[in-house]
């Protein structure tokens, strides 16, 4: 699935190894995008790749200074000149006026939404070991050693070039092996309506009567928001309870959601 949704464990699909490989492939991809997608798209997304940029000055001086005032370091030289920030008049010294851009750094770095994985960080376009970081749940990033997150960036450069910096991670909460299995049980039914076997995913079904057994059936796509297998209906139910189609937000249309790489 190329690292991409809950893998699932087929521990209880006797068959699966009768399958041809790309019936276990797509089998797999549609049943953790399913479950992805039954969660109210919380669980089992893709990992997200965030360029992160600070829209404040933060680390502007605190006083009124004679202008110019001259930068130093990475941004030296670029532009200075008075602005209003928290309510009075200083000299900004920052190096990314046209990205609206912080030119200080910091330790932590929150990401958007919830984290259950940090898989990569890049900076200048090279990995960082994994032991620079950790993930302070649910989302907060920190910087372990003597360097910290630069809140500017080239937003020009490309994500492999000098000056850009970026976060990949998993969103979501960490699944467990209770929704590995959830997610192996509906791939073992895609394998079976694959391949032309009687499979227990409703298809739409207004009614049918059979032997004296009458069942009914909402119309549409998982009616209810269940698939009516009982092990995975009961992982969805723990991590959306209420049936909702996509996760709650808090949005503002003055509230920049910066850039994500897909």
């Amino acid at each position: 699935m190329n690292g991409c949704g809950i893998p699932p464990d087929v521990t209880c699909c006797p068959t699966w190894d009768d399958y041809d490989p790309a019936v276990q492939e797509q089998a797999s991809a549609l049943a953790s995008r399913t479950f992805w997608m039954l969660t109210g798209y919380r669980v089992g997304g893709c990992p997200v790749t965030i360029r992160p940029c600070r829209r404040a000055c933060a680390g502007a001086p605190s006083t009124w200074a004679v202008f110019p005032v001259t930068s130093q370091g990475q941004f030296a030289g670029t532009w200075g000149g008075p602005h209003i920030v928290a309510g009075g008049w200083v000299n900004i010294t920052c190096g990314c006026a046209t990205q609206g851009c912080a030119c200080t750094a910091t330790c932590d770095l929150l990401l958007p939404g919830e984290a259950s994985a940090v898989l990569s960080v890049t900076l200048d376009g090279d990995d960082l070991d994994s032991d620079t970081w950790r993930l302070d749940p649910p989302n907060r990033v920190v910087a372990v050693g003597d360097q910290c997150w630069p809140l500017c960036q080239d937003m020009a450069a490309g994500v492999d070039e000098p000056g850009s910096f970026t976060v990949t991670y998993q969103p979501g909460p960490a699944w467990s092996v209770a929704d590995m299995a959830a997610v192996g049980s509906l791939a073992c039914e895609y394998a079976k309506g694959c391949t032309g076997q009687p499979c227990a995913l409703p298809a739409n079904v207004t009614q049918v009567s059979r032997q004296g057994i009458t069942m009914t059936l909402t119309p549409g796509m998982f009616p209810d928001g269940a698939t009516g297998i009982r092990e995975v209906d009961a992982a969805i139910r723990r991590w959306n309870p209420h049936r909702l189609t996509a996760p709650s937000v808090v949005w503002s249309p003055d509230i920049d959601r910066g850039r994500v790489v897909r």
